[in-house]
Parts: C-alpha cells; structure tokens; sequence
C-alpha cells in the first residue's frame, strides 16, 4: 500500500469513528501507522440540535461554529506560522533538512470538516519526527536531544519490570497558539463567550452544550504497550487505541503508558534452582530404584 493510499485510508477510518454521531468519540487523537506515518486529529464537538432544541435558530448556531472554526483556523495557522519560521532559521539544517521537514508537514491551508456534530481538523505527517516538529517550539537539534534523552521510570517487580512514561496530554499544556491556555481551556471559555453573546440561554443551559469533556486517543500498531487508559480498543487493521477521559477541570491530568520487560537475572536463578530440583529428583528416583532392586 502507499503512503498516500494509507493515509487516506485512515482518514476514512477516522472520519467514519469521529463523525458517526457518538457522544463518545475521541476529541483528540494521534496515531502512529503502520507505514510509519503519523495522524493527529482534534474534534471540537458543539452538536447544532443540542442548540436548536434549547430554542437557538439554525442561522444563530451556524454563525456560532462557523466563528469557533476561525478560531481555531487560527491555532493551526500559529502553529504552520511557527513551523515554518524555525525550519527557515534554524541555521542546523541544511537545505536539503528544511525539504524534507517541509515535504513532510501540512504547510497548506489546513480545513475543517464541519458537521452537525462539531469541526474536525486532520493532520497527516511523513513521520514521528514531523510531527514532533511541528507541535514544538524547539529547534531540529534540541528537539532530537530532548527525543534521544530516556525520561521512562523503571518499577522493579521480582519476574517482570515494567518501564513507565508519564506526562500531560495535549489538553493540559499552555501554549502560545491557545492564547498560553490549555487546549482544553482554550475551546471552553471561547464556546461559553460565543453563546453567551450571540443567545439567550441561561449560564446552567450554556454549560450544558459548552465542550467540558474531551477524550485523548492514543493509536499504535503495538500490543505490548500497557496503560492506565479508561478505555483500550484493537481493530482489525492492527492498531490499538487507548482512550483517556479529560475535562476542562481536570486537563492537567497525568496518564501513563507502559511496556513490560522479563527480569532476566530472577528468571536465570529459577531455571537454575529448577535445573537443581529436577536433577534431585531424579537421583532420588534413581536412589529408590536400586534400593527397591537390592530388597
């Protein structure tokens, strides 16, 4: 399969999972592909008929998600803006380094997909490394040292080890593209001043639709990595999603992931002392033959 075929493919996958109308679909997800390839997606679910039934007309709450839409545009637009400013002056990369960080990221105008449910936005990167980039604010060289530096905990167990990453999801961190708010503070406050000054409703009303509860999705082709996500899936075409619950309230909230290693030396020291019990059991059986034989 291409590149190019592969991630349209999983575009339609994350279409089909982000706009079927669930409550509960992921708001934000990134998932590594099995091409190498990288998908980072941010819904913003502001559902029109939750509106339209509180008494908002449909031209209202148009207007209502058509200006969230700018404002977001313009998050995306500061991050490309950033993007491109470090690619052009990080005096480390060659030409042919910014070709290639620029071949690989969306530098293009970036478009939503509005629906009756909210506005997807989709980003396809080349690599890890691309998308890495982009998010940040580092430059190429302090950005692969701070990759290539390990910040895993190892939790020692007696058979296994597991070694632990921990952090905040993309919710919690205050960036200079969300106005240096959270992402999810970001989304929030801006909903709340949009329905407060464009309709009548009541403040219990208005945070009754206002987006308050978002869902971190983490994809990945391995199913040796463990988490304390709310919620795993694994679809058929090998990935597995773990989902996180964040709100508003609780955006800095810390998750983890995990793989497990084999404690090599326990394990070397029972399969020797289990070598031992064999090889004793054994000459006992040995030792009660011959003593049956002699009887």
């Amino acid at each position: 399969m291409s590149m190019k075929k592969g991630i349209l493919t999983l575009f339609i996958c994350v279409l089909s999972i982000f706009l079927c109308g669930c409550a509960d679909a992921p708001t934000y997800s990134l998932a590594q592909n099995p091409d190498g390839t990288v998908t980072q997606v941010l819904y913003v679910p502001f559902v029109s008929s939750e509106l339209t039934d509180l008494g908002v007309d449909i031209d209202t709450v148009s207007q209502i998600k058509d200006s969230m839409e700018t404002r977001l545009n313009t998050y995306f637009w500061n991050l490309q803006q950033n993007f491109l400013t470090r690619v052009q002056s990080d005096e480390a990369l060659t030409e042919q380094d910014r070709l290639f960080l620029i071949a690989g990221c969306p530098t293009a105008t970036i478009l939503p997909a509005q629906s009756e449910g909210g506005i997807l936005y989709t980003l396809n990167f080349s690599s890890a490394i691309h998308y890495y980039y982009f998010n940040s604010d580092k430059m190429y060289t302090e950005l692969i040292e701070i990759l290539s530096q390990d910040t895993s905990v190892v939790k020692n167990g007696f058979f296994t080890n597991r070694i632990m990453s921990t952090g905040t999801t993309v919710y919690g961190i205050n960036t200079p593209y969300a106005e240096n708010q959270t992402l999810a503070e970001y989304i929030t406050s801006y909903a709340t001043k949009l329905l407060d000054d464009n309709t009548n409703l009541s403040a219990e009303q208005i945070a009754s639709v206002v987006p308050t509860n978002f869902i971190y999705s983490y994809g990945t082709t391995s199913s040796k990595l463990h988490s304390d996500a709310d919620r795993i899936y694994h679809y058929t075409n090998g990935m597995y999603y773990h989902e996180w619950d964040i709100s508003t309230n609780n955006s800095n909230r810390q998750i983890s992931t995990w793989t497990i290693e084999v404690n090599n030396n326990v394990w070397y020291v029972v399969i020797l002392c289990a070598g031992f019990i064999l090889l004793g059991v054994l000459f006992l059986i040995d030792y009660l033959k011959r003593k049956k034989a002699v009887e």
